[in-house]
């Protein structure tokens, strides 16, 4: 069972690359070896930049699965919820009235709109989660590399105890390009 600081921790783990090295390479494939090579040298804080998805990044990156889903069923959830609450208190104490000689909660009545709400729900708290969970609304970030966002693929490395050495040493036989940030 995952405790209140790990999910917190899983949900804004997310830092800037401002200070530290960035390493930055021509290929794919070699900034997938640079990212379980620090992975592996127990770097805590580092992120890779890619023009393009690269299949296996996030495992060589050590990166959990996304909170995404869990917050579109707790909004889908919390619609259905809501919405029965809503209904049952109209049907049972604000207005009874009896239709056609159903009695005052018939629930089957209402499965087409409970669905249409859970689905509003749950698009509403999936938008927010990316938007929130993946700072989107910062559109002032300037990428640490020139070139990140068309052909180079870059690591930064940010823990604050590495120096020059530590990241030559551990990208050691790959073709990077170490940049120092202030």
């Amino acid at each position: 069972m995952l405790s209140i600081a790990e999910i917190k921790r899983g949900l804004f783990s997310y830092e800037e690359a401002t200070k530290g090295f960035v390493a930055s390479f021509k290929s794919a494939g070699d900034l997938l070896k640079a990212a379980e090579k620090t992975k592996q040298a127990n770097v805590k804080t580092f992120d890779c930049f890619t023009p393009c998805p690269i299949h296996g990044l996030d495992t060589a990156m050590g990166l959990h699965r996304s909170w995404i889903p869990v917050l579109t069923l707790i909004g889908g959830l919390m619609a259905i919820v809501l919405e029965l609450a809503y209904i049952a208190f109209i049907d049972l104490s604000n207005w009874p009235i009896i239709y056609g000689g159903k009695p005052y909660f018939s629930w089957p009545a209402y499965i087409p709109i409970l669905f249409e709400v859970s689905i509003y729900f749950a698009t509403v708290f999936t938008v927010t989660g990316v938007i929130v969970l993946g700072r989107l609304g910062r559109i002032s970030r300037k990428p640490p590399v020139a070139g990140v966002t068309s052909d180079v693929f870059a690591i930064w490395m940010g823990d604050e105890n590495l120096n020059r050495s530590d990241v030559e040493r551990i990208l050691a036989g790959l073709p990077a390009e170490i940049q120092e940030l202030k």
